[in-house]
This record gives C-alpha cells, sequence and structure tokens, in this order.
C-alpha cells in the first residue's frame, strides 16, 4: 500500500499521473481497491473493506479513522467499508508520513478496540463487556480490561494435526522468551478447551481448536507504548501461522535434502557385479563356476 501511493506521488512531481484499478487480498479476508475516481487520474481512491467492520464500528472505529485520516476520507466506495483520497495535484510536504498512514489503514481499523480497553484498565474501570471480533469465519479476537490487565484472547484453527504440534512448540518459545525479557507480555496457550477467561461463553472447542492469551499489563497499554503494542498484536494470529508454514517448509526441505544424501550413501554402497566370463586362448568364452 504505501509502495503504491509513493509510486503516485513520485509519478506526478516528474511525470503525467497514470490510471490504475488494483485490487489486492490481505489476511483475514480483507480486500483493498485502489483506483480513479471518475477516471480522473489525479484522483486516487484507496478503500478497504473488512467483514467484520460493523463489529469495530461499536467500538469506535468510525472515530478513530475520522481521528487519523481527517480530510482524507471520502465518500464510501460501493462494497468497502472505509475509502480515502489523494489528490496528486495537491500533494503536501508530509506526503511520505500520508503514504505510511493510509499504509496502516487496516491497523487503524483494528486499534479502536485496543484503544478502548486500553483507556477502560488506565481510567480502572471494570466490568465492561468484552468485546467479540469475528475477524474470520471461524476464529475470534477477545478483549477485555481489568484495573491491572488487559486480556487478549485469539482463537484459532489448526487445518493439519502437524499444525497443532508445531503451533505448541511455537508458543512454548513464546513462554520461554519471557525469561530473556522481563517487559514483555505473558503468553498462555490452551489447545481443545478455551481459557478461563471464556468460561461458560460460546466458545469453540475441538481437537483442531486452539487460544492464545496476552496479558498485558500497563506497560504495554499506557500512552506512549500502546501504539507499538497494538502495531504487534493485531496481527499476531498471522504471525503465527506463517511461522507454522515455514517451520513445516523448512522441515519438508531438510527431509529431502537427507533422503538425496541416504541414497547417494546407498549408491556407493552397492557391490558391483563380478565379471565370471572368461576366454581361453583361441577366443572361445566360459563362465568360471564359483
Amino acid at each position: 500500500m504505501y509502495k503504491c501511493v509513493y509510486y503516485f506521488a513520485d509519478k506526478v512531481l516528474r511525470l503525467k499521473p497514470e490510471s490504475i484499478d488494483i485490487r489486492i487480498a490481505d489476511f483475514d479476508g480483507v480486500l483493498y481497491h485502489i483506483s480513479n475516481v471518475n477516471n480522473d487520474k489525479t484522483k486516487v481512491r484507496i478503500s478497504i473493506s473488512l467483514k467484520f467492520y460493523k463489529q469495530l464500528q461499536e467500538h469506535g472505529a468510525d472515530e478513530l479513522l475520522k481521528r487519523e485520516y481527517g480530510s482524507l476520507l471520502t465518500d464510501t466506495e460501493e462494497g468497502y467499508n472505509v475509502s480515502v483520497l489523494i489528490n496528486l495535484e495537491e500533494i503536501p510536504e508530509d506526503w511520505e508520513q500520508i503514504a505510511k498512514r493510509i499504509g496502516l489503514l487496516k491497523r487503524n481499523c483494528f486499534a479502536s478496540v485496543f484503544e478502548k480497553y486500553f483507556d477502560y484498565q488506565e481510567q480502572g474501570e471494570e466490568g465492561q463487556k468484552r468485546a467479540v471480533i469475528n475477524y474470520r469465519n471461524d476464529e475470534t479476537l477477545y478483549v477485555e480490561a481489568k484495573p491491572d490487565r488487559v486480556t487478549v484472547v485469539f482463537s484459532t484453527i489448526f487445518r493439519d494435526e502437524d499444525d497443532v504440534v508445531i503451533g505448541k512448540v511455537f508458543m512454548q518459545e513464546l513462554r520461554e522468551g519471557r525469561r530473556a525479557s522481563h517487559t514483555a507480555p505473558q503468553v498462555l496457550f490452551t489447545h481443545r478447551e478455551p481459557p478461563l477467561e471464556l468460561a461458560n461463553t460460546d466458545a469453540r472447542v475441538g481437537d483442531n481448536i486452539g487460544y492464545v492469551t496476552f496479558v498485558l499489563f500497563p506497560r504495554h497499554t499506557n500512552k506512549e507504548t500502546r501504539d507499538n503494542t497494538i502495531n504487534l498484536i493485531h496481527m499476531f494470529r498471522d504471525y503465527l501461522h506463517y511461522h507454522i508454514k515455514c517451520s513445516k517448509a523448512y522441515i519438508h526441505s531438510r527431509m529431502r535434502a537427507k533422503t538425496s544424501d541416504f541414497l547417494k550413501v546407498l549408491n556407493r554402497a552397492r557391490p558391483e557385479p563380478k565379471n565370471t566370463e572368461k576366454k581361453t586362448i583361441t577366443g572361445r568364452t566360459f563362465k568360471r563356476m564359483e
């Protein structure tokens, strides 16, 4: 996203603008559409579609986007949830920062939920209704605030039995990583059953269901650090499954390499056939009996 806006800003500074009509698919079923408005090459509209945007609106997504994008917001393109407009004839001095903010459009949609519950924790408000965001068809994000912490729970589905094993190893490494950094949040992983925070709810159970719980303390949710916390945590589910796939690809490559080595060893160990055929002085051939 950032590169697209940067490209068009750079083109208008040096060359004439070009028409554009690009659709981009992101994780969690999110879609982007970058296009011109009414075939005007100097007007670039960036639209985003999130299936769960109505749930984000309940937590102030519209207000946060107005705060972040202000006059860049434009009439929403049909079939999308949010649209921003760039006028390539009026590029401001801080255009690089604007391009970066547009590249964070999905992040800022998610941010409304986290900022709301971080504020609850900072103000010591307890008893607020837990946020439930169905960010995928079968996967859910839960956020709950208490006076001393904010609990974020990701439910995720492992499509393969091997993914469960690798996922457990990965989560164990995250727990061990807290020893190296005392400022890291507490990370918990439960398999099949939801954590205690989701007891007596409609949270799913099953052999391929996993729950990852982050316990965020005030050092993670205060005004100075919350932006970085949101940047990291809103993509955790994709981060987890990305590393599971990378781990499987690495294991398979090592297996193929080891199999190739074993075949070379077997080929070298294969005995050469003995030549028992002999010839007499007259040229007649016969086979020696062993």
